[in-house]
């Protein structure tokens, strides 16, 4: 089971003007913790996988200490950074359109109810 919600997140520039990217959210009761971000752009796919609770947390607070970083930058919108060896891409996103997928992921798997099945993780990596 799974929620994926398209949208639009606003790609930063850094003289500081936007470009609209095409973004698509996915979460999958399989891999609780996680959330996927899939961004399209120019006839490419970027794929970025972060934790649930660091975009929860960034809601209301800066979050991520490592390669993504997210924090409100109003109350209506939100910055997120994701940080790879040679670059760091700066994204703007409408806090509601993040707010309401989190929500629907919770739906699917309730905060506080992730579990990760070791066994059947590891017979998939060792096939």
């Amino acid at each position: 089971m799974r929620v994926a919600s398209r949208t639009v997140f606003d790609f930063v520039r850094p003289g500081g003007t936007t470009a609209p990217v095409e973004t698509e959210l996915v979460y999958q009761a399989e891999d609780p913790f996680a959330v996927t971000m899939l961004f399209h752009s120019g006839g490419k796919v970027a794929t970025w996988i972060m934790s649930r609770d660091l975009l929860s947390e960034g809601l209301s607070m800066k979050a991520g200490e490592g390669d993504v970083r997210l924090r409100p930058l109003s109350s209506r919108v939100l910055l997120l950074e994701l940080i790879s060896d040679q670059h760091v891409t700066v994204f703007r996103l409408p806090w509601d359109t993040l707010r309401n997928f989190l929500d629907a992921s919770y739906r699917l798997v309730p905060p506080g109810s992730e579990r990760f099945d070791a066994d059947a993780f590891l017979s998939t990596v060792l096939r």
